[in-house]
């Protein structure tokens, strides 16, 4: 009788525990994860997005305008280990022109790694975006690659907006580059939406004459959201 109780007094200690591990762990299992804003870069395999596209090009040896209008679509086609052994994401992009049907452009890649969003394209690396993102973010989006330092920040964040007929609940724009004189415009610009990704890409760049500020040369480009699948 004597040695039953340690053991039943043992055996009820050991069931309040396992029930208090249990109850604790629901309790974190419910608190909600933060939000890293990751839905502002989304990847997944079969997604299909369509973009819009107008580029305007000056040329001062001829002093003439080109405007051209066509279509961009990028297809997530596969998952896979890149180079640093890290998950990418392969991208095919194809170009449409009036009546005429799609053509292979390029292939670019993307991924999500160190909280930054990634982009391996015309065989240099871009860093898009930080995670988690807010006003104060600021980030060289050049890190990995030869062409110069570029300051990017963000200007706004989970903004509405409309494009086309489509209406977006939550959109990011971040500015690349921005630097404006009597002789140069240099305006490189970006918005992401969530559960889509980019929406909006725009180039500005041109040189001016100091005297009367027309454009001489350069050329100037916008890639606007058609569709996504």
């Amino acid at each position: 009788m004597y040695l039953r109780r340690p053991l039943v007094i043992l055996f009820q200690s050991t069931t309040i525990l396992v029930v208090a591990l249990l109850f604790s762990c629901n309790k974190f299992e419910n608190i909600p994860k933060p939000d890293l804003g990751l839905a502002y870069f989304p990847l997944k395999v079969k997604t299909v997005t369509i973009y819009d596209v107008d580029s305007t090009v000056y040329n001062d040896f001829n002093n003439s305008v080109t405007t051209f209008q066509f279509l961009l679509k990028d297809t997530v086609v596969a998952k896979y280990i890149d180079a640093q052994g890290q998950e990418a994401f392969r991208i095919e992009r194809y170009k449409k022109i009036a009546n005429a049907g799609w053509s292979f452009q390029k292939v670019l890649s993307k991924k999500i790694t160190n909280n930054r969003a990634e982009e391996f394209i015309d065989n240099r690396r871009y860093v898009r975006l930080v995670f988690p993102p807010s006003l104060q973010s600021t980030w060289n989006g050049n890190l990995y690659n030869d062409i110069g330092e570029w300051p990017h920040h963000i200007t706004s964040i989970d903004q509405k907006m409309t494009i086309g007929t489509s209406t977006l609940d939550s959109t990011l724009s971040i500015s690349q580059y921005d630097e404006v004189n009597l002789i140069r415009e240099d305006v490189y610009s970006e918005t992401y939406a969530k559960n889509i990704g980019l929406v909006i890409k725009e180039v500005k760049a041109i040189d001016k004459d100091i005297s009367s500020g027309r454009t001489k040369r350069g050329y100037i480009y916008k890639m606007q959201l058609n569709s996504y699948k």
